[in-house]
Formats: C-alpha cells, sequence, structure tokens
C-alpha cells in the first residue's frame, strides 16, 4: 500500500507542475501482451489496454501517467488459471521528428495490482498483491487530425514479485488526444 501511496504521490506532483499553457492529451490503447521466460510457460497470450495522460513539456519530451488493465489465462497444467493485473505507471518519453510523424523512445515504472484466479476440483482459489514494475519501449504518434493522433507502440514490461518477475512485451495501438 505504501508503494501505491508512493506512485500516487508522484502522479498528483506531476499533475501539479502543468499549466494552462502545457499541452496535455488523453489517449486509450488496446493490444495483446506477450508473456516471456517462466511467465510464459504458464500462460497463453493476453489482453487489454489503458487510459494516457501525457504532458508536453518540452517540445521533445512527454511526461506520462497511465492506468490499465492486462489478462492472461493459463495454459498446459494452468489451464483453469488467471492471472490479471492494473498497471498504474509514471514515466517518460522522448520524441522524435517533425511534422505529423514522431516516433519515440519511453520508460514507465509503477505498480501493478495483479490477482491470481485458479479452480481445482470445483474450488476457487485466489489471491491479489502489488507488485514494483517497469516497462521501456519504442513506438509513434502519428497526427490524424487537428487534436488527434495514432499512437502505435511495443514495450518490454517486467513486473517484479518475491525472488522472480514476470515479463512480458505489450504491443498497443490507440488514440491520443490533445486538450487545448
Amino acid at each position: 500500500m505504501k508503494k501505491f501511496l508512493a506512485v500516487l504521490f508522484v502522479v498528483f506532483l506531476v499533475a501539479g507542475f502543468t499549466n494552462a499553457q502545457g499541452k496535455m492529451a488523453l489517449g486509450l490503447n488496446a493490444g495483446i501482451a506477450l508473456p516471456m521466460g517462466d511467465f510464459g510457460d504458464g500462460y497463453d497470450m493476453g489482453f487489454g489496454g489503458n487510459a494516457l495522460f501525457a504532458y508536453h513539456a518540452t517540445p521533445n519530451v512527454d511526461v506520462t501517467a497511465s492506468v490499465g488493465y492486462l489478462t492472461w489465462s493459463g495454459k498446459d497444467t494452468f489451464d483453469d488459471a488467471t492471472f490479471s493485473s492494473i498497471p498504474v505507471m509514471v514515466g517518460a518519453r522522448y520524441l522524435f521528428g517533425q511534422g505529423k510523424f514522431h516516433p519515440y523512445l519511453g520508460a514507465e515504472l509503477g505498480m501493478h495490482f495483479a490477482n491470481f484466479d485458479y479452480e481445482f476440483m470445483g474450488v476457487d482459489y485466489s489471491s491479489s498483491d502489488s507488485y514494483f514494475g517497469w516497462g521501456a519501449g519504442a513506438g509513434f504518434l502519428y497526427q490524424i487530425g487537428n487534436n488527434m493522433d495514432l499512437d502505435v507502440n511495443a514495450r518490454y514490461n517486467s513486473i517484479s514479485s518475491e525472488g522472480s518477475a514476470s515479463d512480458y512485451v505489450s504491443v498497443m495501438v490507440g488514440l491520443l488526444f490533445g486538450l487545448n
């Protein structure tokens, strides 16, 4: 809970530094999450999405905050298992290019509020916990309207738990709406 409050504090701190002259945007993304390593051994491809807030701090830097939902279904011996995560993240991205097309590199860190559900012999088991997480990747914004960009990105993500990590690659597509 302390970690969640720290992340929430950072989000409000970032929002507090915004002013009416800065360019802000809200976005929605949806896509897939491909589990890697040991996580991929137990779970199939996941699905989900997120909501994004971006503050254009400089001509090339956006400060970001996001919240999302991702879910994976178990495979093989974990066939009746489901793992889901609500990532609450803050970060930044560096934008390249001019005109309508802006490739970017970005990174985020924050908390994943995870839930594990499993059914065994007609009995349901469930556990929930919060874990530190981070993500880094690349993408691009392509202007498709006066205040609207297509946002396409791929990111390597890691959810740290006690003694291990659940890693996945997310590929998201969505829209970013400018607030002027």
